[in-house]
Protein backbone atom coordinates (compact mmCIF):
# COMPACT_ATOMS: atom_id res chain seq x y z
CA UNK A 1 0.00 0.00 0.00
CA UNK A 2 2.98 1.90 0.90
CA UNK A 3 3.66 2.41 -2.94
CA UNK A 4 0.71 3.52 -4.35
CA UNK A 5 1.30 7.13 -3.60
CA UNK A 6 4.01 6.80 -6.21
CA UNK A 7 2.20 6.05 -9.20
CA UNK A 8 2.52 8.08 -12.26
CA UNK A 9 -1.10 8.75 -12.03
CA UNK A 10 -2.42 12.48 -13.62
CA UNK A 11 -5.56 13.32 -11.78
CA UNK A 12 -7.94 12.78 -14.38
CA UNK A 13 -6.97 9.20 -14.74
CA UNK A 14 -6.81 8.86 -10.62
CA UNK A 15 -10.88 9.88 -10.45
CA UNK A 16 -11.62 8.31 -13.99
CA UNK A 17 -11.25 5.30 -11.51
CA UNK A 18 -13.78 6.24 -9.47
CA UNK A 19 -16.22 6.75 -12.30
CA UNK A 20 -14.91 3.32 -14.22
CA UNK A 21 -16.40 1.54 -10.96
CA UNK A 22 -19.52 3.56 -11.26
CA UNK A 23 -20.13 2.54 -14.51
CA UNK A 24 -19.59 -0.93 -13.79
CA UNK A 25 -21.43 -1.27 -10.92
CA UNK A 26 -24.45 0.35 -13.26
CA UNK A 27 -24.07 -2.02 -16.01
CA UNK A 28 -23.67 -5.10 -14.35
CA UNK A 29 -27.22 -4.39 -12.42
CA UNK A 30 -28.73 -2.88 -14.97
CA UNK A 31 -32.08 -4.82 -14.69
CA UNK A 32 -32.38 -4.20 -11.38
CA UNK A 33 -31.86 -0.33 -11.35
CA UNK A 34 -34.43 -0.28 -14.52
CA UNK A 35 -37.11 -1.82 -12.87
CA UNK A 36 -36.51 -0.05 -9.33
CA UNK A 37 -36.90 3.74 -11.52
CA UNK A 38 -39.22 2.28 -13.50
CA UNK A 39 -37.93 2.88 -17.19
CA UNK A 40 -34.02 2.99 -18.51
CA UNK A 41 -31.84 3.74 -15.33
CA UNK A 42 -29.70 7.13 -15.83
CA UNK A 43 -26.17 6.98 -14.15
CA UNK A 44 -25.20 10.30 -12.14
CA UNK A 45 -21.93 10.72 -10.65
CA UNK A 46 -20.76 13.91 -8.74
CA UNK A 47 -17.34 15.22 -8.15
CA UNK A 48 -17.06 17.67 -5.80
CA UNK A 49 -13.56 19.58 -5.08
CA UNK A 50 -13.56 21.14 -1.62
CA UNK A 51 -9.86 23.04 -0.87
CA UNK A 52 -11.20 24.93 2.31
CA UNK A 53 -11.42 21.59 3.86
CA UNK A 54 -8.58 19.53 1.44
CA UNK A 55 -11.42 16.66 0.72
CA UNK A 56 -12.51 15.15 -2.36
CA UNK A 57 -15.93 13.87 -2.51
CA UNK A 58 -16.97 11.39 -5.26
CA UNK A 59 -20.38 10.36 -5.25
CA UNK A 60 -22.77 7.92 -6.90
CA UNK A 61 -26.45 6.69 -7.74
CA UNK A 62 -25.17 3.18 -8.76
CA UNK A 63 -26.17 -0.24 -7.33
CA UNK A 64 -23.58 0.44 -4.72
CA UNK A 65 -21.02 -2.25 -3.08
CA UNK A 66 -22.70 -5.60 -1.96
CA UNK A 67 -22.37 -7.15 1.37
CA UNK A 68 -21.19 -10.29 -0.58
CA UNK A 69 -18.62 -8.25 -2.40
CA UNK A 70 -17.64 -6.36 0.44
CA UNK A 71 -13.63 -8.08 1.26
CA UNK A 72 -13.01 -8.23 -2.23
CA UNK A 73 -13.63 -4.77 -3.40
CA UNK A 74 -11.61 -3.52 -0.08
CA UNK A 75 -8.77 -5.78 -0.66
CA UNK A 76 -5.63 -4.75 -3.21
CA UNK A 77 -5.66 -6.82 -6.32
CA UNK A 78 -8.35 -8.77 -5.54
CA UNK A 79 -9.89 -9.28 -9.20
CA UNK A 80 -13.29 -9.24 -9.77
CA UNK A 81 -15.67 -12.25 -10.90
CA UNK A 82 -16.27 -10.23 -14.27
CA UNK A 83 -13.12 -8.91 -15.38
CA UNK A 84 -14.42 -8.17 -19.00
CA UNK A 85 -15.49 -4.09 -18.51
CA UNK A 86 -14.03 -1.33 -16.88
CA UNK A 87 -12.94 -2.49 -13.44
CA UNK A 88 -10.60 -5.86 -14.10
CA UNK A 89 -7.57 -5.66 -11.58
CA UNK A 90 -9.06 -5.04 -8.28
CA UNK A 91 -6.72 -1.98 -7.92
CA UNK A 92 -8.28 1.00 -9.03
CA UNK A 93 -10.40 2.72 -6.37
CA UNK A 94 -8.05 1.78 -3.88
CA UNK A 95 -4.73 3.16 -6.19
CA UNK A 96 -6.52 6.24 -6.50
CA UNK A 97 -7.32 6.90 -3.16
CA UNK A 98 -4.13 6.64 -1.76
CA UNK A 99 -2.08 8.37 -4.69
CA UNK A 100 -4.51 11.43 -4.15
CA UNK A 101 -5.15 10.94 -0.06
CA UNK A 102 -3.29 9.62 3.27
CA UNK A 103 -7.29 9.20 4.54
CA UNK A 104 -10.05 8.20 2.91
CA UNK A 105 -13.61 6.69 3.66
CA UNK A 106 -16.03 4.76 1.59
CA UNK A 107 -19.97 4.82 2.43
CA UNK A 108 -22.19 2.56 0.72
CA UNK A 109 -25.93 1.24 -0.01
CA UNK A 110 -26.45 -1.91 -2.22
CA UNK A 111 -29.70 -2.48 -3.74
CA UNK A 112 -32.32 -4.47 -2.26
CA UNK A 113 -29.76 -4.94 0.77
CA UNK A 114 -31.32 -2.66 4.12
CA UNK A 115 -27.47 -1.70 5.34
CA UNK A 116 -25.58 1.24 4.76
CA UNK A 117 -21.58 0.37 5.47
CA UNK A 118 -18.74 2.78 6.31
CA UNK A 119 -15.01 1.30 6.24
CA UNK A 120 -12.20 4.29 7.01
CA UNK A 121 -8.69 4.17 5.77
CA UNK A 122 -6.00 5.24 7.18
CA UNK A 123 -2.73 4.81 5.70
CA UNK A 124 -0.31 5.88 8.01
CA UNK A 125 -1.61 3.49 10.91
CA UNK A 126 -2.17 0.93 8.33
CA UNK A 127 1.41 0.55 7.29
CA UNK A 128 3.09 1.53 11.12
CA UNK A 129 0.47 -1.72 12.54
CA UNK A 130 0.75 -4.06 9.59
CA UNK A 131 -3.18 -4.10 9.60
CA UNK A 132 -5.06 -6.32 7.67
CA UNK A 133 -8.65 -6.39 9.02
CA UNK A 134 -10.25 -2.62 9.27
CA UNK A 135 -14.23 -2.62 10.99
CA UNK A 136 -16.87 -1.61 9.12
CA UNK A 137 -19.74 0.41 10.77
CA UNK A 138 -23.67 -0.58 9.71
CA UNK A 139 -26.70 1.31 9.87
CA UNK A 140 -30.05 0.40 8.68
CA UNK A 141 -31.18 1.95 5.82
CA UNK A 142 -34.24 1.81 3.18
CA UNK A 143 -33.58 -1.44 0.58
CA UNK A 144 -34.07 0.76 -2.11
CA UNK A 145 -31.13 3.01 -1.22
CA UNK A 146 -28.05 2.76 -3.83
CA UNK A 147 -25.27 4.69 -3.51
CA UNK A 148 -21.33 4.70 -3.32
CA UNK A 149 -19.59 7.82 -1.72
CA UNK A 150 -15.75 8.21 -1.17
CA UNK A 151 -14.27 10.98 0.38
CA UNK A 152 -10.76 11.14 0.04
CA UNK A 153 -9.08 13.72 2.93
CA UNK A 154 -5.86 15.26 3.82
CA UNK A 155 -5.34 15.50 -0.11
CA UNK A 156 -1.35 14.96 -1.16
CA UNK A 157 -2.51 17.05 -4.60
CA UNK A 158 -5.22 19.07 -4.02
CA UNK A 159 -6.52 19.61 -7.58
CA UNK A 160 -5.93 23.59 -8.59
CA UNK A 161 -6.04 26.50 -10.96
CA UNK A 162 -5.37 24.76 -14.55
CA UNK A 163 -5.09 21.23 -13.36
CA UNK A 164 -9.06 21.76 -12.91
CA UNK A 165 -9.97 23.20 -15.97
CA UNK A 166 -7.93 19.89 -17.99
CA UNK A 167 -9.83 17.57 -15.49
CA UNK A 168 -12.98 18.62 -16.66
CA UNK A 169 -11.96 18.47 -20.45
CA UNK A 170 -9.65 15.42 -19.82
CA UNK A 171 -12.84 13.24 -18.49
CA UNK A 172 -15.26 14.40 -20.95
CA UNK A 173 -13.13 13.27 -23.24
CA UNK A 174 -12.38 9.56 -21.66
CA UNK A 175 -16.39 9.51 -21.27
CA UNK A 176 -17.59 10.83 -24.95
CA UNK A 177 -18.62 7.41 -25.48
CA UNK A 178 -20.99 6.74 -22.37
CA UNK A 179 -21.81 10.41 -23.08
CA UNK A 180 -23.13 10.36 -26.47
CA UNK A 181 -25.03 7.24 -25.64
CA UNK A 182 -27.07 8.82 -22.95
CA UNK A 183 -25.64 6.50 -20.13
CA UNK A 184 -24.14 9.01 -17.94
CA UNK A 185 -24.28 12.16 -16.42
CA UNK A 186 -20.51 13.31 -15.17
CA UNK A 187 -20.87 16.48 -12.81
CA UNK A 188 -17.47 18.24 -11.64
CA UNK A 189 -18.48 20.79 -8.69
CA UNK A 190 -21.67 20.82 -10.10
CA UNK A 191 -21.17 21.66 -13.31
CA UNK A 192 -22.28 18.77 -16.13
CA UNK A 193 -19.45 17.83 -18.42
CA UNK A 194 -20.20 17.60 -22.02
CA UNK A 195 -17.89 16.55 -24.87
CA UNK A 196 -17.09 18.30 -28.15
CA UNK A 197 -17.97 17.24 -30.82
CA UNK A 198 -15.34 18.60 -33.78
CA UNK A 199 -16.98 19.50 -37.04
CA UNK A 200 -16.57 17.25 -40.06
CA UNK A 201 -15.52 18.94 -42.93
CA UNK A 202 -18.07 18.67 -45.55
CA UNK A 203 -16.21 20.37 -48.97
CA UNK A 204 -15.91 18.54 -52.74
CA UNK A 205 -13.47 16.77 -53.55
CA UNK A 206 -11.08 17.21 -55.99
CA UNK A 207 -8.59 16.16 -58.83
CA UNK A 208 -6.07 16.70 -61.58
CA UNK A 209 -6.91 15.57 -65.00
CA UNK A 210 -4.64 17.00 -68.06
CA UNK A 211 -2.79 18.91 -65.90
CA UNK A 212 -5.72 20.62 -64.55
CA UNK A 213 -7.65 20.19 -61.26
CA UNK A 214 -11.14 19.47 -61.36
CA UNK A 215 -14.23 20.49 -58.24
CA UNK A 216 -16.03 17.62 -57.85
CA UNK A 217 -19.58 18.07 -56.59
CA UNK A 218 -21.28 17.50 -54.44
CA UNK A 219 -19.38 18.23 -51.51
CA UNK A 220 -18.83 15.24 -49.22
CA UNK A 221 -18.10 14.68 -45.17
CA UNK A 222 -14.40 13.86 -45.28
CA UNK A 223 -15.09 10.96 -42.86
CA UNK A 224 -14.43 6.99 -42.98
CA UNK A 225 -15.01 4.12 -41.08
CA UNK A 226 -11.82 1.97 -40.48
CA UNK A 227 -12.02 -1.93 -39.17
CA UNK A 228 -8.38 -3.73 -39.44
CA UNK A 229 -8.41 -7.25 -38.43
CA UNK A 230 -4.65 -7.40 -36.65
CA UNK A 231 -5.45 -11.27 -36.24
CA UNK A 232 -4.58 -13.15 -33.06
CA UNK A 233 -8.02 -11.71 -31.87
CA UNK A 234 -6.95 -8.35 -32.03
CA UNK A 235 -8.98 -5.46 -34.40
CA UNK A 236 -9.01 -2.15 -34.69
CA UNK A 237 -12.14 -0.27 -35.70
CA UNK A 238 -13.70 2.99 -35.32
CA UNK A 239 -13.28 5.90 -38.03
CA UNK A 240 -11.32 9.08 -39.17
CA UNK A 241 -12.01 12.23 -40.73
CA UNK A 242 -10.99 15.87 -41.37
CA UNK A 243 -11.81 18.61 -38.63
CA UNK A 244 -13.78 21.52 -40.61
CA UNK A 245 -11.45 23.66 -38.98
CA UNK A 246 -7.78 23.10 -38.15
CA UNK A 247 -6.37 22.36 -34.66
CA UNK A 248 -3.10 21.81 -33.50
CA UNK A 249 -3.96 21.34 -30.36
CA UNK A 250 -6.72 18.73 -30.68
CA UNK A 251 -6.08 17.30 -33.69
CA UNK A 252 -4.85 13.43 -33.74
CA UNK A 253 -6.70 10.06 -32.68
CA UNK A 254 -8.12 8.67 -29.40
CA UNK A 255 -7.50 5.26 -28.45
CA UNK A 256 -10.43 3.12 -26.97
CA UNK A 257 -11.10 -0.11 -25.42
CA UNK A 258 -14.66 -1.09 -23.73
CA UNK A 259 -16.33 2.12 -24.86
CA UNK A 260 -13.69 4.57 -22.19
CA UNK A 261 -10.60 6.38 -23.69
CA UNK A 262 -7.06 4.80 -23.22
CA UNK A 263 -4.83 7.75 -24.35
CA UNK A 264 -5.22 10.01 -26.81
CA UNK A 265 -7.51 12.81 -24.80
CA UNK A 266 -8.10 16.20 -25.37
CA UNK A 267 -4.53 18.08 -26.02
CA UNK A 268 -2.87 14.36 -25.55
CA UNK A 269 -3.98 13.09 -28.87
CA UNK A 270 -2.07 9.98 -30.16
CA UNK A 271 0.02 10.98 -33.50
CA UNK A 272 2.11 8.49 -35.31
CA UNK A 273 4.47 10.32 -37.50
CA UNK A 274 3.90 7.86 -40.01
CA UNK A 275 0.39 9.44 -40.59
CA UNK A 276 0.77 12.83 -39.21
CA UNK A 277 4.34 13.62 -40.48
CA UNK A 278 6.23 16.41 -38.21
CA UNK A 279 5.58 19.98 -37.88
CA UNK A 280 2.41 22.24 -38.60
CA UNK A 281 1.83 19.03 -41.33
CA UNK A 282 -2.07 19.25 -43.05
CA UNK A 283 -2.75 16.13 -40.92
CA UNK A 284 -1.87 17.49 -37.71
CA UNK A 285 -4.21 20.16 -38.13
CA UNK A 286 -7.07 18.08 -39.61
CA UNK A 287 -6.86 14.38 -39.07
CA UNK A 288 -8.80 13.12 -36.12
CA UNK A 289 -10.35 10.03 -35.48
CA UNK A 290 -11.74 7.58 -32.58
CA UNK A 291 -9.59 4.31 -32.75
CA UNK A 292 -11.54 1.54 -30.53
CA UNK A 293 -9.31 -1.66 -30.14
CA UNK A 294 -10.38 -5.12 -29.26
CA UNK A 295 -8.17 -8.11 -27.98
CA UNK A 296 -5.02 -5.39 -26.53
CA UNK A 297 -4.17 -5.24 -22.72
CA UNK A 298 -3.72 -2.03 -20.89
CA UNK A 299 -1.70 -1.85 -17.34
CA UNK A 300 -4.12 -1.05 -14.19
CA UNK A 301 -3.68 2.90 -14.51
CA UNK A 302 -5.99 2.26 -17.63
CA UNK A 303 -3.39 4.99 -19.09
CA UNK A 304 -1.63 3.34 -22.25
CA UNK A 305 -1.53 0.04 -24.43
CA UNK A 306 0.70 -2.45 -23.46
CA UNK A 307 2.41 -2.88 -27.43
CA UNK A 308 4.14 -6.03 -28.84
CA UNK A 309 6.95 -5.09 -30.05
CA UNK A 310 5.42 -5.08 -33.48
CA UNK A 311 2.35 -2.99 -32.89
CA UNK A 312 4.29 0.59 -32.15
Amino acid sequence: LSVLPHLNYKAWFALAEFVDNSIQSSVNNRDKLDRLVGGKFKLRVDIDLNSNDNLIIIKDNAAGISQSDYERAFRTAEVPPNSKGLSEFGMGMKSASFWFAKNWQVKSSALGEDEERIISFDMEKIVAGSVEILPVNSTIIEPEAHFTEVHLENIRRFPKGKTIAKIKEHLSNIYRVFMRNDEIELFLDGEQLKFGEPKVLHAPTYKKVGGKVIVEDPKVDWITEIKIDLGEGKSAGGFVALRETGNTRLAGLAMFRRNRLIFGSADETYRPEDIFGRGNSFASQRLFGEIHLEGFTVPHTKDGIQWEDDEI
